[in-house]
């Protein structure tokens, strides 16, 4: 009897979790009920977490289960996991259970991450992994109707702005546009009274009143609308005021609670017009105590107010007397260069047509030229180990040698003597040794054993210096300096250079760079470089070191700036000398040409300005 009644109370549960997801009011009661059913469902969970994208805020929890649970690290590892592979996961967890990830997509773009610790063997993963694959579709079906409720909120905002805007052109002059446009918002927004207001001087000036064709003996109402206007547009945001309601907030809403006590309508909201950083005027609308603006309402008006406010600009200019007679002299103009005589000025005007469409759009890189050489991207140094006397030279300068190939040797007779030297004395001293350890004289034979040691040691530091005699090159490369073919016999110093080596595939560009283009110069940009013995070939580098070392040379000043040769020829020789150009970015060529010119005008009239 107990064993039926098990399946029953599991199904009462899962009826339950049915009942309650199918009765979800709100998004957050649909996902934690959901996620509560899922759970039911595949039983064995011991935390659930559904985490869904919020747009801007990023990927956040919206429901966990069971509700309150903290997850540990373990478990937001799991979830930042699933986020970043957007892929099926399954993990071993620490605590034994298994970690199951699981992503929600909306069409190609991940929308969320599912996440389940479960105590279950793994031969139900593939069971269990498919059931979130099937349950996700409740999820996405969600999302794809709150983003429809998304797109016909815009919709309906895009289209009222598109009504009102069609209202306003069909007005020809500025007065009736304005009137019009304060009219319907009014009647679209159940609005007591709408006002609209542009920047004159240092104040906003009402222009329009709602259902008010005139309003010059309304100077008291008049003045506070200006108020409030200049109270929103001085804060550079949007302002809704409920005198029944009162929040807190960032803005200063003194002059709007003040209008509200004076006028009645307890609820205010003003909308700033702005085109960029420029605020050029507002919208005041009003509403009693019981119809406050909502969330919903703000966002549509202020896309339809900011569709609607730059034609209303444009029509305020257009109404001005001085752009008829500015319009009168274009037009006259036009009829002289498009209509008959005035060859002349027909083709000066064509000619500074091109000359300025040429300037205004014909860009060219900016390169920087300097003179450059060629180096090796290392230079290693073979210098004589001690004090000798040169015995033979395999290499001079401009040679290319093999790692390990023998460049010079020292003189090493005066060296094989002393190691014979002491081989003789070391057997001298192991036959002493083992005399004293026959007779048994074990001070004798301590003795003779430090000796012997000694003996050993200045035998290995001699055989260490024999061997060092014979230099070697340290890699593949090619000799850069030293010809020892003329010191044959000749003492050296400890420490002397006697050749240097740079390797044949790794170069640097040493580019000597006019002080006057050096501020165009940085780190990582790419140029080219032609060498005098190969012209026919450009190499590509990147400036990796802009040194702050000058050098003076034909009578300027020039910085030392380092690149990295990015490719490579076995015609390639350390030492070689060409031209580098640094390529900066693009720029008009006019810039281009005129620029060392100016340059020195500049200076030139800095020089002699007093």
């Amino acid at each position: 009897m107990q064993i039926e009644s098990e399946p029953q109370t599991s199904n009462d549960v899962l009826r339950q979790a049915w009942v309650q997801f199918s009765g979800a009011d709100s998004y957050t009661e649909y996902c934690q009920y959901w996620l509560e059913l899922m759970c039911t469902r595949i039983g064995g969970v011991t935390i659930a977490a559904l985490v869904l994208d919020n747009g801007e805020s990023g990927f956040l929890p919206t429901a966990i289960w069971p509700e309150k649970s903290q997850p540990d690290e373990e478990f937001t590892a799991l979830i930042e996991e699933g986020i970043e592979e957007a892929s099926g996961l399954v993990h071993s967890l620490a605590s034994g259970s298994y970690g199951v990830a699981f992503p929600i997509r909306l069409d190609d773009d991940l929308a969320g991450v599912v996440a389940l610790s479960l105590n279950v063997p793994n031969i139900l993963l593939p069971d269990i992994m498919e059931q979130i694959q099937w349950g996700s579709a409740w999820i996405e079906l969600l999302l794809r109707r709150q983003h429809g409720k998304e797109q016909g909120e815009q919709f309906e905002r895009l289209s009222g702005a598109v009504d009102l805007l069609a209202a306003v052109l069909a007005e020809e002059r500025f007065q009736g546009a304005a009137l019009t446009f304060v009219n319907q918002l009014a009647a679209d927004f159940s609005c007591d009274r709408v006002s609209f207001g542009l920047i004159k001087g240092a104040q906003i000036e009402v222009t329009a009143l709602s259902h008010s064709a005139q309003f010059g003996k309304k100077m008291n109402l008049i003045r506070r609308l200006s108020g409030v206007m200049d109270e929103s547009v001085l804060q550079r945001g949007i302002i809704n005021y409920c005198a029944t309601k009162l929040e807190d907030s960032q803005l200063v809403q003194r002059e709007h609670a003040q209008f509200a006590l004076s006028y009645g309508n307890a609820n205010i909201l003003t909308i700033p017009l702005h085109s960029g950083d420029d605020y050029f005027g507002a919208v005041t609308l009003e509403r009693p105590a019981e119809q406050p603006f909502s969330e919903a309402d703000e966002a549509r008006l202020y896309s339809i107010v900011t569709l609607s406010s730059e034609v209303l600009r444009n029509k305020q200019a257009q109404d001005k007397h001085w752009y008829q007679h500015l319009g009168s002299a274009v037009s006259t103009q036009f009829k002289r260069l498009f209509g008959e005589r005035y060859l002349g000025r027909k083709l000066a005007l064509s000619a500074l047509v091109l000359v300025c469409l040429f300037f205004t759009f014909a860009t060219g890189t900016y390169q920087v030229a300097a003179d450059s050489t060629l180096e090796g991207s290392v230079r290693r140094a073979v210098v004589a180990p001690f004090e000798g006397y040169l015995d033979s030279a395999e290499v001079q300068a401009g040679d290319r040698v093999s790692a390990g190939q023998l460049m010079s040797q020292l003189d090493d007779r005066d060296l094989t003597l002393e190691k014979l030297g002491y081989l003789s004395s070391a057997a001298k001293l192991q036959r002493q040794y083992e005399e004293a350890v026959a007779n048994r004289d074990r001070a004798e034979a301590k003795v003779l054993q430090a000796q012997l040691e000694q003996n050993n040691a200045q035998l290995e530091l001699v055989k260490s210096q024999l061997e060092r005699t014979r230099l070697k090159a340290p890699f593949d490369g090619l000799v850069t300096s030293g010809d020892l073919s003329q010191r044959l016999g000749s003492a050296v110093e400890q420490g002397e250079v006697l050749f240097e080596v740079a390797p044949l595939d790794s170069y640097r560009v040493i580019l000597l760079v006019d002080e006057h283009r050096m501020a165009d110069i940085t780190e990582q940009q790419r140029g080219r470089l032609v060498l005098n013995s190969l012209p026919e070939e450009t190499f590509e580098f990147e400036v990796n070191r802009v040194t702050p070392v000058t050098e003076a040379k034909d009578g300027g000043n020039y910085f030392r700036v380092e690149a990295e040769l990015l490719q490579s020829l076995p015609q390639l020789r350390p030492g070689m000398e060409g031209v580098g150009k640094i390529e900066v970015d693009e720029r008009n060529l006019i810039w281009i040409w005129t620029y060392p010119l100016l340059q020195w005008l500049k200076l030139k009239l800095w020089a002699f300005w007093p």
